[in-house]
């Protein structure tokens, strides 16, 4: 117990160093909020829970309460209210104030304990604050106020005047089991410069040890991502506002989530390059669907900035010179053609794609769709009706191909029947055939027995769109994954995890990222999604 006390108060001084008065209006630079040790226990146990594990729990709840038998808390801590971190930097980051608020129960308590179990014996200082000698750190001062000990390190930093209260710090209690928030337009000018001038003299010792070994394409992509990424950090320190980090634990709901959200000063660059983000949409997220059926989708769409992809096309002409060097000349014409066809998709810079895999139907068969945006669409699909016309018979029964089967809107339907295709894909699937739709702007690809599901998304409209989604059925990702199990078997985990109910909308994982006037990253996981991976275990599934 001694030992990880100290640990953890080493540490926390190691991140802070010494501290100096900061102007009492500065806005801390970083906070962090923690709930109270009776709500933490309450999370910790409903987790445990879902992986069979909250014996160990309850074990440290009895801990607890005999150690609070006294009616003066956990050792005189509070285990009702939260814990507070503050931190504001100034230009010498060691000498940066950095506070610690542990809600007190019982100031005598607390005392010996630090007595008792640290040998730790604050003595007074002038202004009513307290000064203890601790290993590595040497001094820390304590201030009792507000029902609160505020531990920093220089007395200074503990005038009253300048303190955060409680009240205030934790105002709003927004249900997060802990928080942190950093305020980027808080770190000093001369910081900032001089994290960026590291990084940049990192970027610059790597090329002169790494450069004489660079291919003049390799050299061309390291030179685009070093100067995009220094010029990408200026934008990031200059235009940064506010980062904050959030987690949930609701065991009502049975749901883990956590959210990120970053803002940048208005009218800046960088808001500008996320508000970019927000507003859009696409037919890729609409061909694949909205995926209720699902075992799994995903979907992205954005975009590099316009300086970005300034020069992308140099990089990609760079390693088509390079893939092309060592081809045979015989060779050369075919190559040089696919590469030209697809370098107007590669040289774009943008991103607009969407996969899912649906079902099972009433047949225990799934089907793949998927569909993405390129640049000349029909020029490739051009190029392959040449390759399938020039090489085409060298694959005899392997492969047959039907272009031009229908045409829905825009789009020309192709299909490919593979007749070696694995028989554990066929089964999957219930075919061998693979559906292709393509047209100057988009190209998608579904795998089942008639076409149906492609068929109906190519009608569709363009749809909302995120810079990023992601939706997982755990329980519908059991068969597939557990390849080995036995039918009773995967009932039997199923029923363990979601009792004699449907598990639809109990076993999810949700990601998406969204970009408009803030950039937020949202992730959401169901209780019972977890407790079906913890059973999974126990049939060695990996």
């Amino acid at each position: 117990m001694r030992i990880r006390w100290m640990a953890a108060l080493t540490a926390m001084f190691l991140i802070g160093g010494a501290a100096n008065a900061q102007p009492a209006k500065a806005e801390p630079t970083l906070e962090v909020r923690l709930r109270s040790v009776n709500d933490l226990i309450d999370k910790a146990e409903y987790i445990a829970g879902l992986a069979g594990q909250e014996q160990a729990i309850k074990q440290v709840r009895d801990m607890l309460k005999q150690m609070s038998a006294d009616g003066k808390g956990i050792e005189g801590i509070d285990p009702k209210r939260p814990f507070g971190l503050t931190a504001t930097l100034s230009g010498d980051v060691i000498s940066s104030p950095l506070i610690v608020m542990i809600p007190i129960a019982d100031q005598d308590r607390f005392l010996k304990l630090l007595k008792d179990r640290l040998e730790i014996v604050p003595e007074k200082v002038e202004g009513g604050a307290l000064k203890a000698f601790v290993p590595i750190i040497n001094e820390v001062y304590l201030r009792f106020s507000n029902d609160y000990v505020y531990i920093g390190r220089s007395v200074k930093d503990l005038d009253p005047k300048v303190l955060a209260t409680p009240k205030t710090f934790f105002a709003k209690d927004d249900g997060a089991v802990g928080s942190v928030l950093v305020r980027f337009d808080g770190i000093p000018a001369d910081l900032k410069a001089f994290v960026l001038g590291q990084f940049e003299l990192g970027i610059s010792e790597q090329r002169k040890k790494n450069g004489e070994m660079e291919s003049p394409a390799q050299k061309a992509f390291v030179d685009w991502v070093g100067d995009n990424a220094t010029s990408a950090l200026k934008t990031f320190l200059d235009d940064a506002k506010e980062l904050q980090v959030r987690v949930f634990i609701d065991e009502k709901a049975d749901n883990l989530s956590g959210e990120i959200t970053f803002t940048s000063k208005s009218g800046s660059t960088l808001a500008k390059n996320i508000a970019s983000l927000g507003g859009k949409t696409s037919l890729p997220a609409a061909i694949v669907g909205a995926g209720k059926d699902s075992v799994g989708r995903f979907a992205a769409k954005a975009g590099l900035p316009d300086g970005v992809k300034k020069e992308l096309g140099k990089v990609v002409d760079a390693a088509f010179v390079e893939i092309l060097k060592d081809v045979p000349e015989e060779q050369k014409p075919i190559l040089e053609r696919i590469l030209k066809t697809l370098a107007p998709t590669l040289k774009a810079g943008e991103l607009d794609v969407a996969a899912a895999l649906n079902g099972p139907d009433s047949k225990g068969q799934h089907t793949l769709i998927a569909a993405i945006g390129v640049k000349n669409g029909k020029e490739i699909e051009k190029l392959v009706k040449d390759l399938v016309k020039d090489f085409g018979p060298f694959l005899g029964d392997a492969a047959k191909f039907d272009f031009d089967v229908e045409t829905i809107g825009a789009f020309k339907l192709h299909t490919v029947t593979i007749e070696a295709l694995p028989p554990e894909v066929e089964k999957l699937f219930g075919t061998k055939k693979i559906w292709l739709a393509t047209s100057e702007d988009h190209i998608a690809l579904s795998i089942e027995p008639d076409g149906a599901a492609l068929k109906a998304g190519l009608k569709a409209k363009p749809a909302p769109a995120t810079v990023l989604s992601v939706d997982v059925a755990f329980a519908k990702l059991v068969p597939l994954v557990g390849k080995d199990l036995k039918p009773d078997e995967v009932k039997a985990l199923l029923k363990d995890a979601f009792g004699d109910g449907s598990p639809v909308g109990k076993d999810t994982l949700s990601i998406t990222i969204t970009g408009g006037d803030q950039l937020t990253v949202k992730g959401s996981l169901k209780g019972k999604g977890i407790r079906l991976l913890t059973s999974l275990e126990q049939f060695k599934i990996k």
